[in-house]
C-alpha cells in the first residue's frame, strides 16, 4: 500500500489518519501538539518528530489544519522538499486563499488536491461519504483511489483551485436559504398569532414542494431550458407579491420576501414572465 503523511490530527485529521490505516496504508503522523498523534501510532501510525520529516517520509502530505493559509505558512518554508510531492489540502479557506497555495506548491514543484469533507468525522471511511476535489486530471488518476477510500461517493470536480470555495458558498446559501426561510415565516406567524407549533407542524408538507422544486433545478438549470412552465416565473411573482403583502401589514421583517419579489419582478421586466423561475438563474447572470 501506498505511505501516506497526514498533516493535523484534529478531530478530523484523526479520522482520516485512522481510516487509512484501517485500509492497510502505511501513515506518517505530525501535528504541532505532538500529543494529538499519540492514539494513531498506538494504531500503528508513525511519528514525525518534525514537519520537514513527515514531508521526507510520502509522496502524498495530507493536510488538515485551521485553512489554506495555515497550511500555506506551514509548508512555504520547507521550498524545494516540497518537489515531487502531492499536498491534497483538506482544511477550508476561499477562493483567493486557495489560488495562493496551489502558486505557491506550483512554485515549489509539487502536485496539488484540494478537497472539501461533506461529513462528520464519524463518517470518514463510509460509502456514501463525498469529499469532492479539485485537481489536475493526472493527480486524480494517480489518487483518486485513496481519495474513495476516505469516502466512497467522492469525486473529482474540475482543476480550478477556488472552485470549491465557490461550491461550498452555493451549497451553503442553499441549506441556510431554508433555516431563514423558516424563521422569518416563524417571524410573521407570531405577529399574526398563528401558533408557532402549528407552522412547524406544517413544514414537512412544504418539505415535500421542496423535492419538487429540486426536480424542477435539476430537469432545468443544467440543460438551460425554462419553456414550458406548469408554474411560470409570473404566477409566483403575483404570490410573491401577496406574501410580501402580508408581511409589511404584519409588521414583520420583510427583507427576504422582498429580495425575492424584487428577482422575480426584475425577470418579468426582462421578459421572463411565461418562463420556468429557474430561469432567474440566466436571467440575473445576463444583467450582471
Amino acid at each position: 500500500m501506498p505511505h501516506v503523511t497526514v498533516v493535523g490530527t484534529g478531530s478530523m485529521g484523526s479520522a482520516l489518519a485512522h481510516c487509512l490505516l484501517k485500509n492497510g496504508f502505511r501513515v506518517t503522523v505530525w501535528n504541532r501538539s505532538a500529543g494529538k498523534t499519540a492514539p494513531l501510532i498506538q494504531e500503528g501510525a508513525t511519528p514525525a518528530d518534525t514537519l520537514e520529516q513527515a514531508i521526507a517520509a510520502s509522496p502524498l502530505i495530507l493536510t488538515c489544519v485551521k485553512n489554506h493559509t495555515t497550511t500555506l505558512n506551514l509548508l512555504q518554508p520547507l521550498g524545494a522538499m516540497l518537489a515531487g510531492k502531492t499536498v491534497f489540502d483538506l482544511s477550508t479557506g476561499g477562493a483567493t486563499e486557495a489560488i495562493a497555495l496551489v502558486a505557491e506548491l506550483e512554485a515549489q514543484g509539487a502536485g496539488y488536491m484540494l478537497g472539501m469533507i461533506n461529513a462528520y468525522p464519524s463518517d470518514i471511511g463510509h460509502a456514501a461519504t463525498t469529499i469532492l476535489t479539485v485537481s489536475s486530471a493526472e493527480t486524480w488518476q494517480a489518487y483518486g483511489n485513496i481519495v474513495r477510500r476516505l469516502g466512497g461517493a467522492s469525486r473529482r470536480v474540475g482543476s480550478e483551485p477556488g472552485a470549491l470555495a465557490a461550491l461550498f458558498a452555493a451549497l451553503f446559501t442553499t441549506r441556510q436559504a431554508f433555516m431563514f426561510g423558516m424563521i422569518h415565516g416563524a417571524l410573521v406567524c407570531r405577529k399574526a398569532e398563528v401558533p408557532l407549533q402549528v407552522f412547524s407542524d406544517q413544514i414537512p408538507v412544504s418539505m415535500k414542494l421542496m423535492q419538487d422544486y429540486y426536480k424542477l433545478f435539476a430537469r432545468t438549470v443544467p440543460t438551460g431550458d425554462y419553456d414550458n412552465a406548469e408554474a411560470t416565473l409570473a404566477v409566483y411573482a403575483a404570490a410573491l407579491d401577496d406574501a410580501l403583502n402580508t408581511f409589511k401589514e404584519s409588521g414583520a421583517p420583510a427583507a427576504l420576501p422582498q429580495l425575492m419579489a424584487d428577482l422575480t419582478h426584475d425577470a418579468m421586466r426582462d421578459g421572463y414572465g411565461d418562463k420556468q423561475l429557474t430561469a432567474l438563474v440566466q436571467q440575473m447572470l445576463i444583467e450582471r
